[in-house]
């Protein structure tokens, strides 16, 4: 991926705690950029997407903003995905990821991988939580687990 990753510095970690927490503030008003005298209303999509960056750079962490629209490699989809490169091809052939391939290599589109991991995650969800019903209806989840009286 062409991103530029942008990393706070430890001097406006306090400024963007701060940042985040006005931002965080939904009291029904716009927010508004002001420059040179100009006033500018901006739209919910820049108010969102603004809260996300700060929130994440408060953190500590940093970030890149890329559209959707950009083709990964499938090296870089595979590592976004925390897949080997093998088994991205394998669901790719499956079909379970699109594709195109302008060359001899395949391009994938970054909201396609952006998707399926959202399925994947909302997937494993949903096991886990079919699972620990199971696990509560039989009885071996939420109760304490057995001691052992016997010292032999």
């Amino acid at each position: 991926m062409t991103a530029e990753v942008v990393m706070p510095t430890s001097e406006e970690r306090a400024v963007l705690i701060r940042l985040a927490d006005l931002l965080d503030e939904d009291d029904g008003r716009s927010l508004a950029l002001t420059r040179g005298g100009i006033e500018m209303e901006l739209p919910d999509s820049v108010r969102e997407v603004l809260t996300r960056v700060v929130e994440v750079l408060a953190s500590g962490r940093g970030v890149a903003v890329v559209p959707v629209d950009q083709e990964l490699t499938t090296r870089e989809a595979a590592d976004l995905l925390g897949f080997s490169r093998p088994t991205l091809i394998k669901l790719l052939d499956a079909g379970e990821l699109s594709y195109s391939r302008p060359s001899s290599s395949r391009r994938i589109l970054l909201e396609q991988v952006l998707a399926y991991k959202k399925r994947r995650s909302r997937k494993r969800r949903e096991l886990l939580s079919e699972m620990t019903a199971d696990a509560v209806k039989m009885g071996m989840y939420g109760s304490p687990a057995p001691t052992n009286t016997s010292d032999t």
